[in-house]
């Protein structure tokens, strides 16, 4: 992410000093290096810079904490009902299946538990469908913030944006064309909070779309193996 954004601000204070510098301005050194460059758009009010650097920190850590959960909450649902079947009980099912990783493993636990304590069949999809709403409030957690992020991050930008091509309309009414040498602070302002805004939301997409199809996969994944331990469950011989 550090490097994206590295990236980010480099192509946009290019594009600044490329579009907005004559040739006499051309002609002289450049006195600040982008990241000089940077760093005062950073110290500029209202700080949108530094908005940007703290949702990208907490976007991160969004993706780090859901990706290593989704990592974990897959389950090979397929096997699990295999071993049920095997089993012949459901206290021989829950031993074949006390190790087991992942959302669905813990669906099928909970209701082989109910099972093996005498819970009446048709109750069994009621406690399963309980456990299955008590996951799914765990696969969603934090998705929502994410989606903000996308939304967000682009709004900062945008405001960064705004307000440095208002400093740069202000010069012009000011001075107007003689220097352009003054307008690159606000147009460089305003180009770096747009890169950094998008340079922060468009992970934040791919990441908030990447783990909701991870989580519509686990759930059809939990249906199909729930339906199944249901139908094993109810038959005579369990």
């Amino acid at each position: 992410m550090r490097l994206l954004l590295d990236k980010a601000f480099r192509m946009a204070v290019g594009v600044a000093l490329l579009g907005y510098a004559v040739p006499a301005f051309a002609d002289e050194p450049v006195q600040k290096s982008a990241l000089n460059m940077v760093w005062d758009v950073a110290l500029s009010p209202p700080y949108v810079f530094f908005l940007l650097i703290a949702c990208s920190i907490f976007t991160v850590t969004l993706i780090i904490e859901r990706f290593t959960y989704y990592r974990n909450a897959t389950s090979d649902t397929e096997s699990l009902i295999q071993n049920v079947k095997r089993a012949g009980s459901p206290a021989n099912a829950l031993a074949s299946i006390q190790s087991a990783p992942g959302v669905a493993a813990k669906v099928i636990h909970t209701t082989l538990e109910a099972a093996r304590d005498g819970c009446p069949p048709d109750q069994l999809e009621n406690i399963a469908q309980s456990a299955s709403t008590k996951e799914l409030i765990r696969m969603e957690q934090y998705l929502p913030q994410l989606d903000s992020m996308v939304t967000l991050c682009p709004l900062l930008g945008l405001l960064g944006t705004t307000i440095g091509m208002i400093k740069s309309f202000s010069i012009v009414a000011a001075i107007g064309m003689s220097d352009p040498t003054k307008l690159a602070g606000g147009i460089s302002e305003a180009l770096i909070n747009t890169a950094a805004g998008l340079a922060v939301a468009i992970p934040a997409l791919f990441a908030y779309n990447y783990f909701s199809g991870k989580k519509e996969a686990i759930l059809m994944d939990l249906e199909r193996g729930l339906t199944d331990l249901l139908v094993i469950l109810k038959a005579p011989h369990h």
